[in-house]
């Protein structure tokens, strides 16, 4: 893991109070401006405070994501949910991106956050690892699952603390 720590060039993990519900849109609304053929759904959580995290790193987990799912999706009628819910309950925030392509095989969902694991030709297979490691900074998880009846659906939770 040092090797690819290095490749990667990870920065050091800065929390500070942050809008999660903001930083997602301006991720999100890259995507749209960028992919006018594709169909976005953002759905933000309500009631969700202001928590502390790295809203650079959480950009960078957001852009990996969106990059996977606009890759796995028919550029004419695909179809891409980022969806935020808040559980006040037990302090937590989930942020899911489900898209309508191929989906991950089942042999492949316990591989794909391993570094330089990639099912694409030009894949680093450094995107998902990026991500689980930043959500690991920030003491969250991140999982795959299916998106039926087709696709992928990538969450990650995260604490949500007092600022």
């Amino acid at each position: 893991m040092n090797e690819f720590s290095r490749y990667a060039r990870m920065p050091v993990t800065t929390l500070a109070p942050n809008d999660l519900n903001t930083v997602v849109t301006e991720a999100v609304t890259l995507f749209v401006d960028a992919h006018k053929d594709i169909h976005f759904e953002l759905r933000l959580a309500e009631g969700l405070p202001k928590f502390n995290l790295d809203a650079e790193q959480i950009n960078r987990v957001m852009i990996n994501l969106l990059d996977n799912a606009v890759a796995s999706i028919n550029k004419k009628t695909g179809h891409i949910g980022v969806i935020i819910r808040y559980d006040e309950s037990r302090r937590k925030v989930t942020v899911a991106v489900a898209d309508d392509g191929a989906g991950v095989p089942s042999s492949y969902k316990r591989k794909v956050f391993e570094p330089y694991f990639s099912t694409k030709k030009a894949g680093t297979g450094l995107g998902l690892a990026i991500v689980s490691s930043i959500i690991s900074d920030h003491k969250g998880e991140v999982s795959v699952s299916d998106n039926y009846p087709t696709g992928t659906i990538v969450s990650f939770q995260l604490p949500v603390g007092d600022v």
